[in-house]
């Protein structure tokens, strides 16, 4: 994910370049120096006027300060400290001057200048060197707080916001996204984070406004229509969460995408209603079967179909009432054990063929393989989990 840089112009300042009543050569030879494009110069008289008991108070003294400084950071962006300079000494330009002559053209520099920490902060945003990226961020969040909160302090808000998320500092996280929010800022992934943070904090009711909001606001955005109905599993409505996705799957019938969401949703309300195991343990059959008809190398459906035949034979064998039955009962469960395993092997080789690589697929295929007593097979997957193993 890649994160925009504001369009900030560099501004070409009109610079008061008269003998203004009261100043000294110091100044005038600053000005003229910048007129020249002589920045050593430049600087150089104006550090002197700085500290000259006749300049160090005179607002032009620290306007030209501020834009010596300001031409220095140009030619040199990584300069951090120079660009504080120049910050400073507009900033303090605008205090005293009183008389307004010099404010306009200073604020216009410090646009620039502080335009400069956002672009920089969505670099190392962009770059994942987020602690840089924050530091930059809420600079220029304290300044258009002040002065302009618009478009891009709200967004700000929310770049700052990702990252506080992405440092699990949720209550920063929380903070920013919903000064964000108020002032206007909607990113389908605000509202799943926001969602999320609201639950972890047990706050139930804003979690569900938000996320509610946030399909209101991006009605076509799957990943938000995924979190919604992960949003009512964790709030066990697991009715609610079954009929998003199944009216979903009404009307986009061919969604693969989402039928594997409705896999996962009737995964999770077997799981919690054992007396539903059954009729979910069919409906994850049919659905990933549907998939399997449309993408017959999906991964994941193979492998969760795989797995689905798989877990359910582990059930069957952990089940505490096999201690109960009868010699005839005991052999039915075998039979129904073995045929679930053998239903689980070819899809789980089929997993194994489509990524080799990963080592949940063969862990299942080496229990697949081992319940069926094919030592060949089983010993060729342990070798490659291994190998695998001892890569990572």
């Amino acid at each position: 994910m890649f994160f925009r840089k504001s369009f900030y112009l560099i501004f070409l300042l009109t610079l008061f370049f008269y003998k203004g009543f009261g100043q000294t050569a110091l100044l005038d030879k600053t000005a003229e120096y910048l007129k020249q494009n002589n920045l050593q110069s430049a600087k150089e008289t104006i550090e002197q006027a700085s500290q000259n008991e006749a300049t160090k108070n005179d607002a032009r003294t620290w306007y030209l300060k501020g834009f010596v400084y300001k031409e220095l950071y140009k030619q040199n962006p990584v300069a951090g400290e120079i660009r504080e300079i120049a910050v400073q000494s507009l900033s303090k330009s605008i205090t005293l001057d009183l008389k307004k002559t010099y404010t306009s053209s200073s604020e216009t520099a410090l646009e620039y200048l502080y335009g400069t920490y956002y672009n920089e902060g969505i670099d190392l945003l962009n770059a994942k060197q987020f602690e840089k990226a924050l530091k930059d961020l809420k600079i220029f969040i304290d300044y258009r707080a002040k002065t302009k909160p618009d478009e891009f302090y709200a967004e700000a808000l929310y770049h700052a916001g990702f990252i506080s998320f992405s440092l699990s500092k949720k209550v920063d996280a929380q903070q920013y996204y919903e000064q964000a929010l108020q002032k206007g800022y909607k990113s389908p992934l605000l509202y799943d984070d926001l969602a999320q943070i609201y639950l972890g904090t047990a706050n139930k009711t804003k979690a569900v406004e938000v996320i509610t909001a946030g399909r209101k606001a991006f009605p076509d955005d799957p990943n938000l229509r995924t979190s919604e109905i992960n949003l009512y599993l964790q709030l066990k409505e697991y009715a609610k969460a079954e009929k998003l996705i199944e009216d979903y799957l009404k009307a986009n019938p061919n969604d693969t995408d989402a039928m594997m969401v409705a896999g996962s949703v009737y995964e999770t309300i077997a799981k919690k209603d054992t007396t539903k195991e059954e009729a979910y343990f069919q409906k994850r059959l049919s659905i990933y079967k549907k998939i399997l008809g449309k993408e017959p190398n999906n991964f994941l459906a193979n492998y969760n179909l795989g797995i689905a035949f798989y877990n359910h034979a582990v059930d069957l064998i952990n089940k505490p009432d096999v201690y109960q039955e009868t010699i005839t009962q005991f052999n039915q469960r075998i039979e129904v054990i073995s045929s679930l395993i053998v239903e689980s092997r070819p899809y789980i080789e089929k997993a194994s063929q489509l990524s080799p690589q990963n080592i949940n697929s063969l862990k299942a295929l080496s229990g697949i393989y081992h319940y069926l007593n094919d030592r060949d097979r089983f010993q060729q997957v342990q070798n490659k989990i291994k190998l695998l193993e001892n890569k990572n």
